[in-house]
């Protein structure tokens, strides 16, 4: 096994350990940890902004739990602060890639052009707003119960 397969293979199995590792481990550890609780607090998001198409065990509560769920299993996952800080920040910013792609989705899907662009612009509104006010500070809420928790580990 080479030196890149087994740096994966720690990366993804124990991501805990591999946030003390090497450089190498540590980034892809934080990349890993940081794409999964982005798409989980994504997704959360998405169902908490369009709630009359979610189902109705999926109210505001179960999901903004989501979210800071997410937020927590980064700090758990990636024990090292450096290495939690920077999986964080891949988590908001791979959220918020993925809210903005479901909010276009439909339009390119439809091939909708010109007046595609004018009628985007409300729902970009929502996913900026939901992000700046829901999926961000709900993260990093569960990212700081997780440091009260577990300890921040420098």
């Amino acid at each position: 096994m080479s030196d890149r397969e087994s740096t994966l293979r720690a990366a993804l199995a124990r991501p805990a350990e591999a946030s003390f590792g090497s450089r190498r481990e540590r980034l892809l550890s934080a990349g890993v940890v940081g794409t999964l609780a982005g798409v989980l607090g994504a997704m959360a998001t998405y169902v908490l902004r369009l709630q009359e198409l979610s189902p109705a065990w999926a109210g505001d509560l179960p999901m903004a739990a989501l979210v800071v769920a997410s937020g927590a299993l980064v700090k758990l996952l990636c024990e090292q602060l450096r290495t939690s800080l920077a999986a964080l920040s891949v988590a908001i910013v791979g959220g918020g890639a993925l809210a903005f792609a479901t909010a276009a989705a439909p339009y390119l899907l439809l091939d909708i052009s010109t007046l595609g662009g004018f009628a985007l612009m409300p729902v970009f509104r929502d996913v900026i707003t939901f992000l700046v006010f829901g999926q961000i500070p709900l993260q990093f809420v569960g990212y700081l119960l997780a440091i009260v928790y577990d300890g921040a580990t420098a």
